[in-house]
């Protein structure tokens, strides 16, 4: 029997209406699985502020009755930060007899115990993905630079020098107080810079 599924998109960078945009890719993967779309909410990124904020979520949540699936693009599209937000989610959903139904992920709380713990890590990793990408956005902002600390150019030289004289990886890290990887990432210039001058 078809189930009655209501989508949920947090953005919507497209277009109402044009074939790319992420409710049409939703409604496409619903019906696939031989189910009908009810309704579909969405919260612009411009409305997550002030009393406005996941307005879409909160009327989904308030039109559940009758409902047996909320589908979302991914773990990371659902609301909250944390876990628990999570767990509360789940209980609203339990609450209404509504599974929950995550198309990228391909996890469906509908499909028994399992499905719950897929979610769960899967809404911990998009959450803290999307955490380091707005504390790098933050940084940015700030001026400040983001990665490895500049190997100041006297230190580089003396490492270039080191390994002409087929020093080794860790014991010229060791020796001028740098890291591994960076005495890789020079070795590997030097040798695009010889592979430039042959050619």
């Amino acid at each position: 029997m078809p189930r009655r599924t209501v989508i949920y998109i947090s953005d919507q960078p497209h277009a109402a209406g044009t074939s790319h945009g992420p409710a049409d890719r939703l409604t496409k993967a619903v019906l696939a699985r031989g189910d009908i779309v009810a309704a579909t909410f969405s919260d612009h990124p411009a409305a997550r502020q002030g009393r406005r904020r996941y307005s879409g979520w909160k009327t989904l949540l308030g039109s559940l009755d009758g409902v047996d699936q909320v589908a979302v693009a991914t773990a990371g599209d659902l609301p909250g930060r944390t876990v628990n937000h999570l767990l509360k989610i789940l209980g609203v959903l339990r609450d209404h007899g509504t599974s929950l139904f995550l198309v990228y992920e391909g996890i469906d709380t509908s499909n028994g115990s399992s499905a719950f713990l897929d979610l769960i890590t899967a809404y911990r990793a998009a959450k803290l993905s999307q955490a380091i990408r707005r504390g790098q956005a933050k940084a940015l902002a700030a001026g400040k630079r983001i990665g490895r600390p500049l190997v100041p150019a006297e230190v580089r030289r003396s490492i270039q020098a080191s390994l002409f004289e087929n020093g080794a990886i860790r014991p010229t890290a060791r020796k001028f107080h740098v890291s591994p990887a960076s005495v890789i990432n020079i070795r590997r210039s030097m040798i695009s810079a010889a592979c430039v001058e042959v050619g």
